[in-house]
């Protein structure tokens, strides 16, 4: 089957337009998929609406996943009962940015550097905040297996 991704903007930081992919490739499906692999779903949720949106497609076009990069360390997917910790936020980081789309890892840099300094985060910076109970039991290790097994494939 051969799918295709497309990555834009959510915040409009550093990115005009969007990056369409195909994953058909296997070089490429698998740097995206490895940078994407997560370690944790802690049980919080980013209350921001997150930089970058990941949609995939299948290839009559028809949607099969949104995933959303926050702040450069987690991911958010409806499927997700909080978002997902990235096991290295850098790899997807460096992959927008070998794509054109620089803007994220410029805001993770300039965060960090201000973070060292001992500065407050930017006013576009917010926190993430504690999930309100999803009813969801244990601290979702399972789903983190089952999850990137979906990105990392066979």
């Amino acid at each position: 089957m051969s799918t295709y991704g497309q990555v834009s903007s959510v915040n409009g930081f550093g990115a005009v337009g969007e990056i369409r992919v195909h994953l058909s490739d296997p070089a490429e499906s698998v740097q995206l998929r490895t940078a994407m692999v997560v370690e944790s779903l802690p049980g919080f949720r980013c209350t921001c609406l997150g930089d970058v949106c990941f949609e995939v497609f299948d290839q009559d076009g028809g949607r099969l996943a949104v995933v959303v990069l926050h702040h450069g360390a987690t991911l958010r997917w409806g499927q997700w009962e909080s978002d997902a910790v990235l096991t290295d936020g850098r790899l997807l980081l460096a992959w927008l940015d070998r794509h054109g789309m620089s803007g994220p890892m410029q805001q993770f840099k300039a965060d960090r550097q201000r973070a060292e300094q001992g500065a407050p985060p930017a006013p576009s910076q917010v926190e993430a905040s504690p999930s309100r109970g999803t009813g969801m039991p244990g601290d979702g290790a399972g789903t983190v297996a089952r999850s990137n097994a979906l990105w990392l494939g066979p």
